[in-house]
């Protein structure tokens, strides 16, 4: 059962407005909702009643844990959009997850925010006696921008993540990411999405993630 978690304590990073995308690509068998303000499950209200997806709003650590493991032995495919906050919901997420992906861009609180959280990914490593490597995905930055000084000497200090090759990019316009939420859609489910600069990045973002799945990493 592979499961995907967007996770990062920090809230504003872009967690939400990831998963919408993210999910309208790789279709999952379930889409968990653990933030508080329960984003994504509004949004999916946006959707027509023929293309809502399964979106399950979950606010406590049991009942997580007990859907997590009917899930797993129906072998369903799982996206959970994790809260903005620590807590414990959220690092049994991550602790289970096949692939973490941290939404964040290159600001200064931002990288104070990844190395909070790299604390927490030690913590929950030293708990669950594993190496945890979560994915840092560049989110709300510029298409052009190449060089990301900030991000380039967190990711020499933290110990428990690594960057992802895809990002998504902040693109205004009919085809910016956040214009098809509106209608409680991913760029690349909208007409002309998937062919946008917007939705190549996310068939790509997609990509590499199962590429992650499947080599295990």
């Amino acid at each position: 059962m592979p499961i995907y978690a967007i996770s990062h304590h920090k809230g504003g990073a872009g967690k939400t407005t990831s998963t919408v995308h993210i999910v309208g690509e790789l279709k999952p068998d379930i889409t968990i909702d653990l933030d508080i303000h329960e984003g994504v499950s509004v949004i999916n209200q946006l959707r027509p009643d023929d293309k809502k997806w399964n979106v399950l709003a979950i606010n406590n650590k049991e009942k997580l844990i007990s859907v997590l493991r009917e899930l797993d032995d129906q072998g369903k495919t799982v996206v959970i959009d994790c809260g903005g906050f620590d807590a414990d919901i959220n690092r049994v997420a991550v602790a289970v997850a096949d692939v973490v992906i941290v939404p964040a861009n290159d600001t200064v609180t931002e990288q104070i925010g990844l190395a909070k959280f790299d604390k927490v990914l030690a913590e929950i490593s030293k708990q669950m006696n594993v190496e945890l490597n979560a994915k840092i995905m560049f989110c709300k930055t510029e298409p052009n921008q190449k060089h990301f000084p900030d991000m380039e000497d967190t990711l020499k200090k933290v110990k428990h993540m690594s960057l992802l090759n895809s990002r998504l990019s902040y693109r205004r316009g009919r085809y910016g990411f956040t214009q098809s939420l509106r209608q409680g859609m991913g760029i690349t489910e909208i007409k002309h999405g998937r062919a946008s600069a917007a939705g190549k990045e996310v068939v790509a973002l997609v990509k590499e993630l199962r590429e992650l799945v499947e080599n295990g990493k």
